[in-house]
């Protein structure tokens, strides 16, 4: 049997899984994303490689960044900067000897939930994916769409407050990153900065501190995401990420999308807003249904 690693790299882990031709995972795992250089970067991708010996046919990526799928070019990498300028399918492919496809971890994950998720049949949506920052995708009827510079979707830079006080913290993907959330929690609490499971869990009994930052948190999404409404009117919003895997999560957003309604002036159409069907694994899903089509189009 031909096996695929699929590889979803973020701001803190680099994700993996071994797939079959089907694209269902056999096996997965995660290491700690570095922040040194190309080549080490590299070098976990080798350790990764290295660990099956079956036959391989190729490794399809997820990553951070402005990317052109055609050539396999980042122009810039996002929180991975030593990506920035790399040709890296053709420094990947002459080094395993397999055909390597890459593509931005947002679009990943939307072609994973168009593919076999929960935007099968929408023609106009959104997702968004949460982690170390705020990743996005827009589908305009039936089709990613990636804008003239492939910056479309970018939404960790959607400016939401004055820039020029508060610096990268006026950002969404400040604002909205997982990691920045935990942190204003302790931060709050005044306790050192633990993990995002305590803090769900401070949330989920009631914590009065951690439930009002999470409430001003969704607020400000919510925000964002009328924004977004308003430019795009899609259909539905899928929200990927680990984090969407926890019910509070998606029903905090839910909630505050609603009390923005209600204190709207006029009447709106309510976006529907639901979790990603693969959760944290719909990036590496998108992955390998990326590769599977770049391969299609490289043998007509």
């Amino acid at each position: 049997m031909m096996k695929y690693l699929s590889i979803d790299a973020g701001g803190t882990f680099i994700k993996y899984a071994w797939m079959d031709e089907d694209g269902y995972i056999l096996q997965q795992g995660k290491k700690p994303t570095p922040y040194t250089s190309k080549e080490d970067f590299m070098k976990i991708i080798r350790e990764i490689w290295q660990q099956c010996d079956d036959k391989k046919g190729g490794i399809a990526m997820s990553l951070p960044g402005t990317i052109d799928t055609s050539k396999g070019y980042i122009f810039q990498g996002g929180s991975l900067t030593y990506h920035h300028g790399l040709a890296l399918k053709e420094w990947y492919e002459e080094v395993f000897q397999v055909p390597v496809e890459i593509e931005n971890d947002a679009r990943c994950a939307a072609i994973a939930e168009m593919t076999a998720g929960h935007m099968q049949g929408i023609n106009n949506g959104i997702v968004l994916t949460f982690g170390t920052g705020v990743g996005g995708c827009f589908i305009i009827n039936g089709e990613i769409y990636k804008g003239t510079h492939l910056f479309s979707g970018e939404v960790s830079m959607l400016i939401c407050d004055d820039i020029k006080v508060k610096g990268m913290d006026a950002v969404l993907g400040h604002i909205g990153g997982i990691g920045h959330f935990v942190k204003r929690v302790c931060e709050a609490k005044k306790v050192d900065i633990t993990d995002g499971k305590t803090v769900f869990d401070w949330i989920a009994s009631g914590d009065e501190i951690a439930l009002k930052v999470f409430q001003k948190y969704c607020y400000d999404i919510a925000i964002q995401l009328f924004n977004m409404q308003i430019m795009l009117d899609p259909m539905r919003v899928c929200i990927g990420g680990g984090v969407s895997e926890n019910p509070i999560f998606i029903q905090g957003i839910q909630t505050a999308m609603k009390a923005f309604y209600e204190s709207l002036p006029v009447a709106m159409p309510r976006l529907e807003i639901v979790a990603c069907q693969y959760h944290n694994d719909a990036n590496l899903k998108g992955a390998f249904y990326h590769f599977q089509k770049q391969q299609t189009l490289a043998r007509k």
